[in-house]
């Protein structure tokens, strides 16, 4: 028999894994900008050197005489009156109406209110917000001008006045009011023109559920005074007087917002179109805007510092200022979105919200010059808005301040290699902190709180002043589509610095790019927007890069289309040209319009009709529309895609270029393709109105180069790395990446690179070697191929052990991978093979082991080399590897579970060694020995899935330092833990999550002689594995295992276990013994079972007499010797794991000055003042392992036959040799008669006999000798 009696598949997967004081000269001077009669700006640093702080002090009266200040300035002074509230600086004076909290009233300069006094106070200055009760749909509600019921005084000193307006919600407001507990705040501080205002709403969790549309605070300022609006440098203009949009002077347009202005008060505006979306930002940019009142040279701007209080992230679309004159800060809106912004608020569930602090700046001229030059004042009183934040002054415990913020920072990378063989930077990319969701989930996120920044050119970020809480970690990157996010949850805390070190995004990509259409920027800005109908403009756009802004751009669609739909060629076609914004609805009558086609027309010169191909359609924007995907045939009943009904962001109607980002990925059987012409036809069907339709942001057709078979091989590639494997025997022959033609040592034979291997023996046959089979498999099938999955093989194996040798280059040991990491202190540069040899090293005593004596590298000189010494115990085993210094390079292992691996959480395994080779071992018999030996029996079915594993590859950019590869490897590592078990494959024979079930439960310790209560199991080991006796496990290889460890209070939770009959054991390290549950658990498809408090009670007959050791199951603890200083591992010095030293001690057997070896006793001395005779003493002897030894116990007689206690020959672990510090567990449990004991001195003598070699021996765990039950010691 030259094979083994079983059959092997071998799977093979792709994972896609100032003005200062000027001085008058020759030059015309800029103006000098003041609040009142003063230069100023607001009491914290600024580096606007010409705003000095005015030098009154700030008090709060009510209904006090003015007071003289010390330098006889009049003092500023914030008056409560019945009705009212006067917050006066000296600046600027700011009344409110008491206790609803509206600014009814704003003085400043010459103009005693800048407010529209023809307005009712309620209508001038306030917060508000659209709430609708559960259930409700839309984007609509209750309009609510927030009124508060109590007014109070916060803070009043010297530097600031803050006042709160608060409004409590209780039961009998219910349908009346929105359940909301809400506390408007105002603020005036010294020396500062203008004012602050922020709202905490609380939402507590016995209160009604609810949604809020909208909510943000507005003033209306005076129309016969502001009439130029300034939102942008390049987006400003006089504006038209609110009566302008009334008829007669206005003339409706097709929604309430827009109108045509027929008659305008001032000519100038006579033809043009008004509507308040036109003047829309990104929430990004809505920094600073407002209104110029240039008869009196006065501004009034809204400065808004941080978005981190607003909804949808930094590209979600807001309203501004507009026609009113009025200037709104808009913190959670709908716009651009629909109801995905409204946040839906449950019954029980706690929220609270602080919204702001805004800023509301004046300013003014004195000496003549162009009102204008007070927006370039409010951009710099912006900037140190931006530069202060977050404010030192909310008095407000639910606003913290800089010092209780944290920090993150770090680098992000993208990997497509279909663009670039090396990492790209992520130039430019948006980097932020939100709540804890989805890929993507920030842009419909509208409950807390987001921060945001920009990458620079080389990727690197940092977002500041983080409020503390749970994020996720998102990002996109301009130029490439789709989301990144950061699987582990960031946790900010008080004064945190989190580096997040290289992030690295990898984009959906398939193959490479055949075609594409447009700038994957979520913007269809790009595409052809067209000139406006004449008689529907806004001056202000026109040679305008906003042009997209002007009114009634989707019917000009039908102007340019009138008959048929547009057509796009690829090649021949230029999107800036050809590919109209928005694929919009055709009117064909009076409210009547239908749907439209758009078609792509390309050439495919090859085709492989078995593969797929993949469009993808990223869209920018979608409003009750619906994407079709048809492939050369229109006519199909049923599309190849439909997104169904997607989008309610209304951004045709309001002006935006994008709303909502969405992402589909279509999968294009290579069937439906023709070699040569192809159409793809974009439908969208909707047409119930003239604003249905999509914008598109880009749109890339991608080719399959996943695999490709050639003589002899298979190749997959995706762009990241290419592995080739000969067909049919499945050897990995090759990895190609990052400029590597081959990772893997070419110099060996195919068969010696990467492979699957299993080492058999016949029946019958006791000895623990056998056959190796390099698994040689005889058929090739493609079994599967998806977006993510890429392409599943099947080779018809599947075995126990996987080796890959890893290229070794020229002998120069620093070229290529020269250094190995198994654990964050157990890496190092490793010697090469050829040190091994006979020529540049020294046998030692068995042949894995030998001492370099010749070493390329001469700093290995002296060192003992030995693959033993880089074992590892299986729950430690989650990813190792290699690294390659230039370039860096790194080859990871990842082991994502061990519930395919032999005999629990502590039996160890080789990792990676010499070679350099990198092994993931799942079934062996070392540290174990025959025992761990898999007898199948004839007759007997056996079928088991081993894998899979992540053959992990990381690179670094220039510049970086390689070892940094590690920490990345790490994160993947973790990435995959909590991806297992993996939805991706194909086999039957691999569970998913939701065909797998669970247990949970508590474990608890009983010992009377410890503790009078039930001990909590803490750091427990639970499992569950195949049925069987008492500690059956850890001699268990045939079936499956699943570990884990119980928290403080003995609580555990074992998660996604294969279907199927098992014994649920423990053990607790600190105890001697196992733990077994009696009755058998079946698992079956989603099932959670609760096991409640088991209680362990381990082996106690009396209480502790004396003890020795730890009962950990190990030997660690006690004394292990420095090693012979002519056998070293420099890794190992002063290291925890400093057993693994050549030759680091001996047990038990001893050597002679002959050659031979006799066997050792050692003796136990220990006094009894008293002995119990009326009972046995107990002698427990945990032992960590035992290799072909014999234990005997004696008492008080060194020469006692027979002994007291003999094991007989036991174990077969070899663990002395191979520097493991247990093996298998062992314990005896040895009856002491009183009547050997002594009272005085006595002598246990413990002999080990058997001596034929060097590492014969036993490892002790612990030794407790107890007393008789009825004993008091």
């Amino acid at each position: 028999m030259t094979q083994p009696p079983l059959r092997f598949d071998i799977w093979f997967l792709f994972k896609i894994y100032f003005p200062i004081f000027y001085l008058f000269s020759s030059f015309s001077p800029p103006p000098t900008i003041h609040g009142s009669s003063l230069l100023s700006s607001c009491s914290f640093p600024t580096h606007v050197q010409s705003r000095k702080r005015h030098e009154n002090s700030m008090i709060l009266l009510c209904g006090l005489p003015e007071k003289d200040s010390v330098d006889g300035s009049e003092p500023p002074i914030a008056t409560l009156c019945e009705e009212e509230v006067v917050m006066d600086n000296g600046i600027l004076q700011v009344t409110l109406s008491n206790p609803e909290g509206i600014v009814t009233g704003v003085r400043y300069g010459n103009i005693d209110n800048l407010l529209e006094v023809i307005n009712d106070e309620s209508n001038r200055g306030y917060w508000d917000l659209v709430w609708s009760a559960p259930g409700t749909t839309g984007t609509t509600g209750i309009f609510d001008v927030i009124k508060g019921t109590n007014f109070n005084v916060i803070v009043e000193n010297d530097e600031q006045v803050e006042i709160s307006f608060t409004r409590t919600w209780d039961s009998s407001q219910e349908g009346k009011l929105v359940p909301l507990n809400i506390d408007k705040r105002f603020v005036l501080l010294r020396g500062c023109s203008g004012f602050y205002s922020y709202a905490i709403y609380e939402h507590l969790a016995e209160w009604p559920a609810f949604n809020l549309a909208e909510t943000r605070i507005a003033f209306k300022l005076r129309k016969d005074k502001f009439h130029y609006m300034a939102i942008a440098d390049n987006r400003q203009r006089n504006m038209p007087l609110p009566g302008d949009r009334l008829p007669p002077r206005g003339q409706a347009l097709a929604y309430p917002e827009a109108v045509l202005l027929v008659n305008p008060v001032e000519p100038d505006l006579k033809g043009e179109v008004d509507d308040k979306y036109q003047y829309s930002c990104e929430n990004k940019d809505i920094r600073v805007h407002g209104w110029i009142c240039r008869d009196e040279s006065v501004g009034f701007w809204l400065i808004t510092p941080s978005d981190e209080f607003k909804s949808g992230g930094p590209q979600k679309q807001n309203l501004t200022s507009h026609v009113g004159p009025t200037t709104l800060a808009v913190y959670l809106s709908a716009h651009y979105s629909g109801e995905d912004l409204v946040p839906k608020f449950n019954a029980g569930e706690h929220w609270k919200k602080v919204f702001g602090p805004v800023f509301m700046y004046c300013n003014s001229l004195f000496d003549g010059a162009d009102p204008l030059w007070l927006w370039d004042d409010a951009k710099e009183q912006m900037i140190i808005e931006v530069q202060s934040w977050p404010y030192n002054f909310p008095a407000s415990e639910d606003f913290p301040k800089s010092d209780q913020r944290g920090n993150v920072s770090g680098r992000l990378l993208v990997q497509d290699r279909y663009v670039y063989d090396d990492y790209i930077s992520a130039s430019g990319a948006f980097v932020g902190l939100a709540p804890p969701g989805d890929v993507g989930s920030w842009q419909r996120e509208c409950k807390d709180y987001q921060f945001w920044t920009r990458a620079d050119e080389n990727g690197f970020f940092s977002i500041n002043n983080i409020r503390a809480g749970d994020y996720n970690l998102y990002a996109w990157v301009p130029g490439f589509i789709g989301d990144y996010k950061y699987n582990v949850v960031v946790n900010i805390t008080s004064g945190c610095d989190i580096d997040m070190g290289v992030l690295v995004y990898e984009p959906p990509r398939n193959g490479p790019t055949l075609w594409e259409i447009g700038i994957p920027d979520r913007s269809a800005a790009e595409f052809y927007v067209p000139d406006p109908n004449p008689k529907y403009i806004n001056k202000l756009y026109v040679n305008h890069p906003d042009r997209f802004r002007q009114y009634g751009l989707w019917e000009r669609y039908a102007e340019l289309y009138p008959n048929e739909d547009l057509v796009y060629t690829v090649g021949t076609s230029d999107y800036a040209k050809d590919w109209f914004f928005a694929q919009v609805t055709r009117k064909k009558d009076i409210n009547k319009y239908q749907g439209t086609t758009w078609q792509i027309k390309f050439t495919l010169d090859d085709l492989d009709q078995s593969s797929t191909y993949k469009l993808r359609v990223a869209i920018a924007s979608a409003t009750f529309s619906e994407l079709q995907v048809r492939v050369n045939n229109p006519n199909a009943n049923r599309p190849l895609f439909s997104s169904g009904l997607i989008g309610r962001d209304n951004s045709i109607a309001r002006h935006g270029i994008h709303g909502l980002y969405w992402l589909f990925n279509v999968d294009v059987p290579g069937a439906r393709l023709v070699a040569g012409d192809n159409t793809i036809f974009l439908t969208q069907p909707r047409s119930t109105s003239p604003f249905q339709g999509i914008m598109y942001d880009y749109i890339r057709f991608e080719g399959l180069l996943l695999y490709r078979l050639g003589e002899g091989r298979v190749v997959l590639d995706n762009g990241v790395l290419q592995v080739s494997l000969s067909n049919p025997k499945g050897f990995v022959t090759g990895i190609r990446y990052n400029g590597i033609d081959n990772l893997l040592e070419d110099q060996n034979d195919e068969s010696d690179r990467g492979y699957w291997d299993v080492v058999w023996s016949g029946e019958g046959i006791t000895r623990k070697k056998g056959s190796l089979d390099k698994i040689e498999t005889t058929n090739f099938t493609v079994i599967s191929q998806k977006e993510h999955q890429k392409k599943e093989m099947k080779f018809g194996l599947k075995s126990k052990l996987q080796i890959f040798q890893l290229m070794n280059q020229n002998g120069k040991i620093f070229d290529r991978f020269n250094y190995m990491a198994i654990a964050d202190n157990r890496k190092r540069y490793m010697p090469q093979p050829d040190d091994r040899l006979n020529n540049r090293s020294q046998a030692l005593a068995y042949p894995e082991a030998v001492l370099m004596a010749n070493p390329v590298e001469p700093e290995f000189l002296g060192e003992v080399d030995d693959k033993y010494q880089y074992s590892s115990e299986s729950k430690d085993i989650k990813v190792h590897g290699w690294i390659c210094n230039n370039p860096p390079v790194g080859l990871w292992q990842i082991i994502p579970s061990n519930e395919f691996r032999s005999a629990g959480p502590l039996k160890q395994f080789l990792t990676s060694h010499v070679g350099p080779t990198s092994l993931n071992v799942m079934h062996s018999t070392h540290y174990a020995g025959a025992d761990l030996k898999m007898k199948l029996e004839a007759g007997e079915a056996w079928k088991k899935v081993y894998g899979p594993v992540f053959v992990y590859l990381n690179s670094l950019s220039n510049g970086g330092q390689a070892q940094m590869l590690w920490e990345d490897a790490k994160k993947q590592m973790t990435m995959e833990v909590q991806s297992w078990p993996y939805d991706f494959l194909a086999s039957n024979d691999f569970p998913p999550s939701n065909q797998r079930g669970k247990t949970s439960g508590r474990l608890v310790l009983q010992d009377g002689y410890v503790s009078v209560k039930n001990i909590p199991a803490n750091g427990a080991y639970v499992g569950l594995a195949p049925p069987g006796d008492v500690g059956f496990w850890q001699r268990e290889c045939k079936g499956y295992q699943f570990w884990t460890t119980a928290n403080a209070d003995g609580e555990f939770s074992i998660n996604n276990i294969r279907t199927g009959n098992y014994s649920l054991y423990a053990w607790l390290p600190g105890f001697v013994g196992d733990y077994k549950y009696d009755d058998v658990i079946t698992i079956t498809p989603g099932s959670d079972i609760k096991m409640d408090n088991l209680v362990y009670v381990p082996p106690r007959d009396g209480p502790t007499v004396w003890e020795i050791g730890i009962p950990d199951r190990s030997a660690a603890e006690f004394y292990v010797p420095d090693p012979n200083p002519k056998y070293i591992n420099k890794l190992f010095v002063n290291h925890p794991d400093r057993l693994a030293l050549f030759n680091f001690y001996k047990i038990i057997s001893f050597r002679k000055k002959d050659g031979t070896y006799q066997g050792t006793t050692w003796q136990i001395k220990f006094k009894l003042n008293k002995i119990d005779k009326s009972g046995t003493y107990k002698l427990r002897l945990a032992l960590a392992t035992a290799n072909v030894a014999q234990l005997l116990v004696r008492v008080n007689e060194a020469l006692e036959k027979p002994p007291l206690f003999s094991t007989g020959i036991i174990g077969k672990d070899n663990t002395i040799a191979r520097h493991g510090i247990h093996g298998l567990y062992w314990l005896y449990n040895v009856n002491v008669p009183s009547s050997s004991l002594l009272e005085g001195d006595n002598t246990i003598s413990l002999t080990q006999t058997e001596s034929i070699s060097p590492f014969q021996g036993i490892m002790y765990d612990y030794i407790r000798l107890e007393g008789p039950p009825s004993s008091k010691l």
